[in-house]
């Protein structure tokens, strides 16, 4: 009975592992068979495996060299998850250093064919790489053949000269079914962990002990014309190589929901941080920085702070600036501030170095954000205003772990007034102070001085972002409406409806707003489109068919009418994420509405007036009758940019009881019935 026993474990274990056989190429047909991924019915893909392994390689002519190589096996389920199939792999070349090598060693589609697995392979030729910038190339292919039920499998190699290693995320936004990765690090080096993200990552630490050779040869010297030989050793060292295993299996995908600053921030992520490399006998050396170590770095570098000592190419345009500006330093700033945004066009390139130089960038008027922005701060400076550099990483590059230059991407000017700072980004055609792009609203940046001093700064608009509605609406007898809508957008609103709509026809413009507010637009107007330094004016007349439900002789609408918010934006039952809104922000509504003769009201909705805790927002709603008119009013203010997940569930609270008052709707009879 105990022989029956053990056979029945082996053979269980022999089938567990034919069913999941992980070596590159071995797809299974149950693999190909399967129409849905049992774990989440909804995914349109699943990596069913991912592996990552970073080991350091020796050579006695380089010394060690830093190994990822990665394999991911893909199921696609049907034509949403098509994007899959396209994959990208950046890696370091920097312009005159050494650089990172790419190794493409397999890549595969498998689909079931007459009842037998085909392959399909990847060809040199439709793998294309792309140089993005003088630091960074990447190389870009789409594997062929994709159908429906197709797995898609790759394995690729990067080897580089440098000793950082990238973060290992354990999440995407389709599941994981199995994720391996183990991290083969040697006793020399020496490198903080931080686990970030929700979900735990299985780990195990050990150790195992490797070698390396050492070839050397030596030659005796001897006296006159007599014979020598050379003699040729090999030394074996021996050492600790530390490493940590990941398993994991059945990764849920990590969900897009709304008002996420970057979903991939709060992924489960493994950050890796050098501290020290210890070679024997020599003494340690320390890579482990302060913010104030990095910045300091920053500054030293020549396509940072030489940069922005250079002054001689503008002096001519910039006494012309001052002349201008008679003495007014709110003017001289604007007209700064104008003018390179006018001189030098962004390239899309983002950095904190030079990409070109100022100087090339201010001729050729054209350059990256460093060189953009270093132009602004230098005559700013040379105009006698305290100017400096503020480094941040915006929000598609996430928020940095460790200190380390890698950290930040993009760089504003920082113009120091009166115990504030004052935001600068010439990049942005219709920037203004304190109004910058989303991309570089993250939280906080750190302005770096020439003195050497660097300190944190708040990125957060202070003003609030202001939508303001006023609308006079006559309601007919047969259901329909007319009207006037005049809406002012403030402040972030404004910087918004100008990069949307800026270059964009009326008819356009009447377009979009026609098909998000269901009506039609008589009249147009626009004030202030290109003038930034005031509000942006929409005005327009519009009318709407059966914009009310006439029943039993009796009129039902919404007093918001299409300016109402009818759905709640927060429908998860718990959020782990922080809720992002970008800025503080207001939406106003000023509503008129004029009663048709011969009706009059029998119902209308109650005033509320609710507010969130710590005064982070409150909602404002009250009708009040005037004869004839019924005079709506309605105010939502979120006066933080970013709300706690903790307190998740008081706002989706708040904004369900924002949602009902806003659906109540306001109901009107015939006069005497």
């Amino acid at each position: 009975m105990k022989k029956v026993l053990i056979l029945c474990v082996v053979l269980i274990c022999f089938k567990n592992l034919k069913a999941q056989d992980y070596r590159v190429g071995k797809i299974s047909k149950e693999e190909l068979l399967e129409k849905v991924y049992s774990a989440d019915s909804t995914a349109n893909a699943v990596k069913l495996y991912v592996n990552r392994r970073v080991y350091f390689d020796y050579s006695q002519n380089e010394g060690f060299k830093l190994v990822t190589e990665v394999q991911e096996r893909i199921k696609i389920y049907n034509k949403e998850g098509y994007d899959w199939a396209t994959k990208e792999i950046k890696y370091y070349t920097p312009s005159g250093s050494e650089i990172e090598k790419i190794n493409i060693q397999e890549a595969k589609t498998y689909v079931l064919e007459n009842g037998k697995v085909e392959s399909y392979k990847l060809k040199n030729n439709e793998i294309f790489t792309e140089k993005q910038n003088k630091y960074w190339s990447v190389d870009k292919f789409t594997m062929p053949n994709i159908v429906d039920g197709c797995i898609i499998e790759w394995k690729y190699s990067i080897i580089s000269p440098y000793k950082s290693i990238d973060k290992i995320v354990l999440q995407s936004s389709i599941p994981i079914k199995k994720f391996e990765a183990s991290i083969e690090i040697p006793e020399y080096y020496s490198f903080n962990l931080k686990e970030t993200g929700y979900y735990k990552i299985n780990s195990m630490s050990s150790t195992k002990y490797d070698n390396i050779l050492i070839s050397s040869s030596s030659r005796p010297q001897g006296s006159g014309f007599s014979s020598t030989h050379t003699n040729f050793s090999t030394q074996k060292i021996d050492f600790k190589t530390n490493v940590t295993k990941i398993d994991n299996e059945n990764i849920p995908a990590i969900i897009e929901e709304p008002f996420v600053n970057n979903i991939k921030n709060y992924a489960t992520t493994l950050h890796f941080e050098l501290a020290f490399v210890n070679w024997p006998q020599t003494p340690i050396e320390y890579f482990s920085q302060s913010w104030e170590d990095v910045t300091k770095t920053i500054y030293k570098n020549s396509d940072f702070g030489l940069e922005l000592e250079k002054s001689g190419y503008f002096k001519d345009d910039l006494n012309a600036i001052i002349a201008k500006s008679a003495g007014n330093k709110q003017q001289l700033v604007s007209n700064i501030l104008a003018f390179v945004k006018q001189k030098v066009k962004w390239n899309k390139v983002e950095g904190i170095f030079t990409y070109n130089g100022v100087r090339e960038a201010y001729k050729n008027g054209i350059g990256n954000v460093a060189d953009i922005n270093f132009i602004l701060i230098a005559m700013l400076r040379e105009a006698g205003l305290s100017a400096n550099p503020v480094i941040l990483s915006t929000r598609d590059n996430g928020i940095p772990i460790f200190p380390t230059i890698d950290g930040f991407n993009y760089v504003i000017a920082g113009l120091e007034v009166e115990n504030d700072v004052v935001l600068l980004d010439a990049t942005e055609l219709y920037s203004t102070p304190n109004i910058l792009p989303l991309r570089a609203l993250n939280w906080q940046g750190r302005i770096v001085r020439d003195s050497g001093s660097s300190t944190w700064v708040n990125l957060i608009p202070k003003a609030l972002s202001e939508t303001n509605n006023t609308l006079d609406i006559s309601i007919k007898t047969n259901g329909e409406i007319e009207g006037l809508k005049r809406t002012m957008y403030i402040n972030n609103s404004g910087f918004n409806y100008r990069n949307k709509f800026a270059n964009s026809s009326d008819d356009k413009i009447i377009e979009k707003n026609e098909d998000a507010e269901k009506i039609e637009i008589l009249d147009f107007k626009v004030v202030n489109i290109q003038n930034i330094d005031k509000s942006i004016v929409e005005l327009y007349k519009f009318n709407k068919k059966n914009a009310v439900d006439i029943i039993g002789g009796k009129i039902y609408f919404k007093p918001l009418f299409f300016t109402a918010t009818t759905k709640n934006p927060f429908k998860l039952e718990n959020r782990e994420y922080p809720i992002d809104f970008g800025a503080p922000f207001s939406n106003k509504d000023i509503i008129s509405i004029n009663i048709p003769d011969g009706y009059e009201i029998e119902s209308i909705p109650e005033s509320i007036n609710i507010g969130l805790p710590n005064n982070m927002g409150v909602y404002q709603f009250k009708i009040l009758v005037t004869g004839a008119k019924i005079n709506v009013f309605s105010l939502l203010k979120i006066e933080a940019a970013a709300y706690p997940a903790e307190n998740y569930k008081e706002l989706k609270e708040f904004f369900k009881l924002l949602v009902n008052k806003n659906v109540e709707q306001i109901i009107l009879k015939e006069v005497g019935s």
